[in-house]
């Protein structure tokens, strides 16, 4: 009799069924997959944008160097404001920002304003893949979330691959604004899919957000890839000036020894 009391339970439950998570799961991996193309979709564009915009190599450096900046930036951040606002919440702000910000780089007039949009962008997705993991980890029953994990990741592997043909496609055959603009309808049914499947999360109270800490750490980050940048470049340029000077004056050393060798046969 306890036996089968204590039987009921697992014989009540609902068997695990992919198809029942499915819609959540393509949510989550259509954001990701937005955010990771373009991590490698813009370096293909960079000649382009440097022809376009009529600048120089190191100002469009800036594009992917500031997108990155701020893709790591915003990373320690997810924790704190899922616990705070919610998952879902703050995964469909951040796929929204995104979004406006790939459409403002579609139509930037000014390498300034690319690199300043791209900044947006990441400051966007920087968000998504770790909410997008953790929202994976409660939807996923624990026995199978190692599976789950191993569908989620083949898509990911693949949009880093995917990202150059795709922007060498669109460079060559439409033009370099469609690069940014074509995360417009993707970033569309992202959210549409977030919204209407996602499970809404309850908000937690959050710890303590070292404010100051996390403001100066992008901008640390800023300064030390500008002095790099800057640093490689002042560097060559020392070694090749000294190596002139070097030369310039063994020749006047030879020059003047020759004058007086020919003045000493005189």
């Amino acid at each position: 009799m306890s036996a089968s009391t204590q039987q009921s339970p697992t014989a009540g439950e609902q068997p695990f069924s992919l198809k029942a998570i499915l819609p959540p799961l393509m949510a989550i991996i259509v954001g990701m997959i937005m955010v990771i193309l373009d991590s490698t979709v813009v370096n293909n564009a960079i000649p382009k944008l440097v022809d376009y915009f009529q600048t120089d190599l190191k100002t469009i450096q800036w594009t992917v160097t500031g997108y990155t900046l701020a893709l790591s930036a915003v990373i320690p951040l997810a924790g704190w404001m899922t616990d705070k606002f919610g998952s879902k919440q703050i995964f469909m702000l951040t796929i929204a920002l995104f979004t406006v910000g790939s459409l403002l780089c579609g139509i930037a007039q000014t390498p300034e304003q690319l690199i300043l949009f791209r900044v947006v962008q990441g400051l966007g997705g920087g968000m998504v893949a770790p909410i997008g993991m953790a929202m994976v980890f409660k939807i996923a029953p624990p026995e199978r979330r190692g599976s789950i994990m191993g569908v989620l990741g083949i898509p990911m592997l693949m949009a880093p691959a995917f990202g150059p043909v795709l922007s060498g496609w669109l460079v060559d055959s439409v033009s370099w604004h469609w690069i940014f603009i074509i995360n417009l309808p993707i970033g569309i049914i992202a959210l549409v899919l977030a919204s209407k499947y996602l499970p809404r999360s309850d908000r937690h109270a959050a710890p303590h957000l070292d404010v100051v800490g996390m403001c100066l750490a992008p901008i640390a980050f800023s300064m030390l890839a500008f002095g790099v940048s800057e640093g490689g470049d002042r560097l060559v340029s020392n070694v090749y000036n000294y190596g002139s000077d070097r030369r310039r004056r063994r020749a006047h050393r030879l020059y003047f020894r020759r004058a007086e060798a020919e003045a000493a046969a005189a």
